[in-house]
């Protein structure tokens, strides 16, 4: 009887030993693999065939883009008219932005931007070449050209301007980590050529002016699972701003004019 207490209180201690074990021993716990982590930890903007991009996007950031490979966003772009102009009243402008970037050789890509309100646009083309700097750092330096043209319904007048404008620019940017990209882009705003007309009075210029100048922050990261956004602000210190070509008559001075841009990848 004894040796049977025995061996029922061994059998109930390995039991006992057996659940406890169960519930104290946590079960391994791995987090999934992220394809975009193990890309960017490499340094390299392509990610694993089993996503839906197949590079990480972008076409604000300096970045070599590779032969042949295509980037766009479509987007929309927010400024104001400065009270310098319109006094009391500040008109919101917004305007669909669209803009392309097309790899051409290992460093040097196509640049397109279509800025459209409908009645007045902005449709420009240029060249970019991008180089790595050190580390996380890269440089890009390039020019675009543009037409810009409006026609417009003000005080009984029907209003028609067109223009040419050219851009020469420099982009730094730097990769902070596998979601987002910093750019700040410097340019200068040249105006190549400038034609309006308000009812029968034509004014027109056929040299090329400086304008002035621009700086744009952008940066660009994941947005929502596998879609990914570009947004930016962008500030001009210019004599001429082409959404407010109808204001310009009487003035010839440099204003701030401040702008919101935000495009989402196709």
């Amino acid at each position: 009887m004894v040796r049977l207490c025995s061996f029922l209180l061994v059998l109930t201690g390995l039991s006992v030993h057996s659940v406890t074990g169960q519930v104290r021993t946590p079960r391994p716990h791995r987090n999934p693999d992220n394809p975009y982590r193990r890309t960017y930890q490499k340094g390299q903007f392509i990610a694993p065939v089993d996503t839906t991009s197949p590079k990480v996007p972008f076409v604000h950031f300096p970045f070599p883009l590779p032969k042949g490979t295509n980037r766009a966003t479509l987007g929309v772009t927010f400024t104001t008219s400065p009270r310098d102009i319109t006094e009391e009243i500040q008109l919101n402008v917004p305007a669909g932005d669209l803009i392309v970037l097309h790899g051409l050789t290992d460093n040097l890509a196509l640049t397109g931007r279509f800025t459209f309100q409908f009645l007045q646009n902005n449709a420009s083309v240029g060249l970019r070449y991008s180089v790595p700097v050190k580390g996380r750092f890269y440089a890009s330096a390039g020019a675009d050209v543009g037409a810009w043209f409006g026609s417009l319904q003000l005080a009984q007048f029907d209003n028609r301007g067109f223009g040419a404008q050219g851009i020469p620019n420099v982009a730094v940017g730097f990769r902070s980590s596998r979601d987002l990209l910093v750019t700040l882009r410097g340019e200068v705003d040249l105006g190549l050529y400038y034609r309006s007309r308000v009812g029968q009075t034509v004014s027109e210029r056929g040299q090329a002016v400086l304008n002035g100048y621009g700086g744009t922050v952008t940066l660009e990261q994941a947005f929502f699972g596998r879609r990914h956004i570009a947004v930016g602000f962008r500030a001009l210190y210019t004599n001429f701003n082409w959404q407010f070509w109808t204001l310009y008559d009487t003035f010839d001075r440099n204003i701030f004019y401040p702008e919101v841009m935000v495009g989402f990848f196709l």
